[in-house]
């Protein structure tokens, strides 16, 4: 399981976290032999697009279920990767 995996705001865009999410893509694959990888993501902050770009599908959505602040609900994103 990976848990709140992010790359730091000032190394964005140099494709670490692309990197992150392929190494952990190539161990689930290969090493545990696992068919497929579901994924959690925050609304609003442009991760269906990068998780959409590494072959990532979104498969629903909880509305409003992340509480990040007053007045600043967001959906949870749940996505899928199949086949590994």
């Amino acid at each position: 399981m990976l848990h709140h995996v992010q790359s730091h705001p000032r190394f964005r865009g140099r494709g670490v976290g692309a990197a992150l999410m392929n190494h952990a893509r190539q161990i689930a694959r290969d090493e545990m032999e696992l068919e497929q990888l579901h994924l959690a993501a925050r609304a609003g902050m442009g991760l269906e697009e990068f998780y959409g770009r590494l072959g990532w599908k979104e498969i629903g959505r909880w509305p409003g279920a992340l509480r990040l602040g007053p007045g600043d609900d967001r959906d949870e994103i749940l996505m899928v990767l199949d086949p590994l």
